[in-house]
């Protein structure tokens, strides 16, 4: 067998390669019919039609067909897609089916007059749905990215114009959650300004594209986004009345101690603190602590701006009650002024209770050595005089009274003063006198 392949193999050759020689005169000499085609993308005309009934449309499958001709073997290169233009259209819909006719022309007029017979398409119909067209307005919100430079905050951003109008099917505007304008301030220390182009959110935030069946008004919109100088402005309490008897205001607490503003370089440079006025804060007749919300916006310096969605205050004014506490006082350790080398003083009493009034807290810690108590003998001649103790006890403390005792005052060559007097008895006064105190 396999003498038989290889026998005259010289010959064989040959005569394969004259056959194929043979056919490709035969071809070129008798130019045959053959049959080629081309994908060709369709062309839908007369919207028009939808769009006055408030429609519009959406093909259904592929937008493109195939496009079969016939053509002589030896100008089929010769033909391309662009000579083909299949078309449909719109006035001819059929509503039951949604189907269409498929057209088609030869546009080029060398390439018609190479082809045999009339071209055909597959398919022959194309089907579209329809579906009313929305026209709806969106406000535009600024979708800022980066950071600021720091030291700076972000102001205000102004679009123009701050709304849209979309128009397009149902089915894609109601996929419309929101339009947004990108705007990048990565590192700014200036205002940022330009235009950008709107784009479209879904309800979850990711950006949705629509195709070009859905048109905006605008298709760029001016941003303006001002960077501005940061500042921290304490707050400065002003407070105004008296609290009722018997009380006292201990201060003010605030839910803020100092808020972050913005504002123009020259504009912040002359403020430290934001001033809460008097009219605000009135302590006039108060028994307890009274809380007090305050607009900081209506005290802003012009041309000053605060950062943030918090704009106001709370201020506690703070009242607590006065308690009275009782001071022993031993006569003998007060400071005494004006004593006489020549005279004697002898006092009705060892020791002295002093009614002290004050807030709790203070009270538990008030010693006899804090009430400053000094007696003023300078003056007093021979004979009995009542005791005057003057206390310096400063704003924390009001002496209310303290016990009334006598003092005897007798020259050292005189008689001596009976010792029963001198002593402290169960009879001695237990009567109060209304204290000298010096704050």
């Amino acid at each position: 067998m396999k003498e038989r392949l290889t026998n005259n193999l010289g010959l064989k050759v040959l005569s394969i390669f004259l056959a194929f020689f043979v056919w490709l005169i035969v071809v070129n000499v008798s130019n045959p019919v053959v049959q080629r085609s081309k994908e060709v993308t369709v062309d839908v005309i007369n919207e028009n039609v939808l769009s006055a009934k408030q429609l519009t449309y959406e093909i259904v499958g592929k937008s493109k067909v195939t496009v079969s001709y016939e053509v002589r073997t030896r100008d089929a290169y010769k033909i391309s897609t662009s000579d083909f233009h299949v078309y449909a259209d719109l006035a001819e819909l059929y509503d039951v089916t949604g189907s269409i006719p498929l057209k088609i022309e030869v546009t080029n007029e060398s390439a018609r007059s190479l082809l045999e017979g009339t071209p055909t398409t597959n398919p022959v119909v194309i089907r579209v749905e329809t579906e009313g067209i929305q026209r709806k307005r969106f406000d535009l919100k600024a979708n800022i990215t980066g950071t600021q430079e720091y030291g700076y905050a972000v102001g205000t951003e102004v679009l123009t114009p701050d709304f849209v109008y979309v128009n397009g099917p149902e089915s894609q505007i109601g996929q419309i959650s929101s339009i947004g304008i990108p705007i990048d301030i990565d590192n700014a220390n200036a205002d940022v300004e330009g235009t950008a182009k709107p784009v479209f959110y879904d309800a979850n935030g990711k950006e949705l594209e629509l195709g070009d069946k859905v048109t905006l008004s605008r298709n760029e919109i001016s941003y303006q986004v001002p960077i501005l100088k940061v500042k921290n402005l304490n707050l400065d309490f002003e407070i105004q009345g008296e609290v009722a008897e018997g009380y006292r205001y201990t201060g003010a607490e605030a839910s803020l101690n100092n808020v972050s503003v913005v504002g123009l370089k020259s504009a912040l440079a002359s403020y430290s603190t934001i001033v809460i006025p008097k009219e605000e804060l009135d302590i006039t007749g108060l028994t307890a602590d009274k809380t007090v919300e305050v607009d900081l916006t209506k005290y802003l310096p012009e041309g000053i701006i605060m950062i943030g969605d918090n704009k106001t205050v709370t201020i506690t004014l703070k009242v607590e009650a006065l308690q009275n506490r009782n001071i022993r006082l031993d006569l003998s350790e007060v400071a005494k002024t004006g004593e006489s080398e020549d005279r004697t003083y002898t006092y009705s009493r060892t020791f002295v209770d002093v009614t002290v009034r004050g807030l709790s807290e203070d009270l538990d810690s008030l010693t006899a050595a804090d009430l400053n108590a000094s007696l003023d003998l300078e003056n007093l001649t021979d004979g009995t005089h009542a005791g005057m103790i003057t206390f310096q006890t400063g704003a924390a403390y009001e002496v209310m009274s303290y016990s009334e005792f006598d003092i005897t005052v007798s020259s050292k060559d005189g008689d001596e003063t009976p010792e029963d007097e001198t002593s402290e008895g169960s009879t001695e006064s237990e009567s109060t006198s209304t204290a000298q105190n010096e704050e």
